[in-house]
């Protein structure tokens, strides 16, 4: 929705509506979004340098960001699980694990990654009324909102320009078709992959750089990544000083694992989650325009079912690394395959921005 200020402004109003009834609370014991090198704005460099003079900061993508520590390691402000610089901590840090996607509007949205945040409000996502408040998030938002201010006329004028080219492009295919309508028909739709669907991913391999490896929280001191070793997925303990450790190797499912009923029901939720997200449509509109085959349903369908499959294999291999089979998942399953793969699927490119 676009309003105009008492000065003649153009404002943009934030969507929250992918924030409803989720819960946050930041878990001082992890680091898991400190692995990373986050990017800063002038601002942010100014202010840190003040606090931090020796601040190391590297080039990354037309950005400055600061420096993380080698192979792997953690944000080099990261100091025994706690950031030494919090305080003065640059935006997206401020703003995590709330982002903004920026398309056809500014749309809130969760990294799912999180072990923060509660995944309850997943359960019966799109088919059920679900609750329109959100509870944790009071200060991210208020981050996200000072730093959208004059930037988002400017930031969602440039991604209207690129979402004209993707509509133009497509429509010469034949293949366009506008999100909502997509959105419409695919939620009468079984998003759950079927047995001859399920096909997860492979992984990358350690020697491909730890930084490209999923991630998530299990309770250690450093995260842990899975990594492709031959036929098996490697589970790898990552050190905030920077290197790694073994913690165990085990193979994903070739064949789709059994469900209860409360898992079934919760990945069915975060599919629905997906598409709801601007960011999921906008690269799905981008795998078409470098190729890929189908219309906006049939690849977006094909995307839903690559993710869930990835769920299902990463919460198997948690389940395995845990001592158990990994052929029969509960939503707990469910729920940190849905941790150890979130991130992954976020970082994607769309013809859209990210604020």
């Amino acid at each position: 929705m676009v309003t105009e200020t008492a000065s003649g402004n153009r404002s943009f109003e934030l969507d929250l509506a992918l924030l409803g009834g989720f819960r946050f609370e930041c878990r001082p014991d992890c680091g898991l979004c400190c692995f990373t090198s986050p990017r800063l704005e002038d601002d942010d460099e100014a202010r840190l340098r003040r606090a931090v003079p020796g601040l190391r900061t590297v080039a990354r993508q037309g950005a400055r960001c600061i420096a993380a520590r080698p192979h792997g390691g953690a944000c080099e402000l990261l100091d025994g699980l706690r950031c030494s610089a919090h305080a003065v901590r640059p935006a997206p840090c401020r703003e995590f694990p709330v982002f903004v996607h920026l398309g056809t509007r500014p749309q809130a949205d969760l990294v799912l990654s999180c072990p923060g945040l509660s995944l309850d409000a997943l359960r019966g996502f799109g088919s059920v009324h679900g609750e329109s408040t959100c509870a944790g998030f009071e200060a991210e938002v208020a981050a996200v909102r000072e730093r959208l201010g004059s930037k988002s006329g400017r930031l969602l004028a440039d991604a209207g320009r690129r979402r004209k080219r993707v509509v133009r492009e497509l429509s010469d295919q034949g293949r366009w078709s506008e999100e909502e309508e997509v959105r419409e028909r695919l939620s009468r739709r079984t998003l759950l992959p079927s047995a001859h669907e399920y096909a997860p991913s492979e992984l990358p391999e350690i020697g491909s750089g730890l930084e490209r490896l999923p991630m998530f929280f299990d309770g250690r001191r450093g995260p842990i990544a899975l990594a492709q070793v031959g036929e098996a997925w490697e589970s790898v303990e990552l050190s905030p000083d920077g290197g790694s450790e073994s913690s165990g190797v085990a193979v994903p499912p070739d064949l789709l694992p059994l469900l209860d009923s409360a898992a079934e029901e919760l990945l069915s939720g975060y599919l629905r989650y997906l598409l709801a997200r601007d960011i999921f449509l906008a690269g799905v509109h981008w795998e078409m325009i470098r190729g890929e085959p189908g219309t906006v349903d049939e690849v977006a369908l094909a995307e839903l079912h690559a993710i869930g499959s990835d769920v299902l294999a990463r919460g198997a291999v948690r389940a395995q690394l845990r001592g158990e089979s990994g052929a029969r998942l509960t939503a707990l399953d469910i729920e940190l395959g849905i941790r150890a793969t979130d991130q992954d699927w976020l970082d994607r490119p769309t013809w859209g921005g990210r604020l």
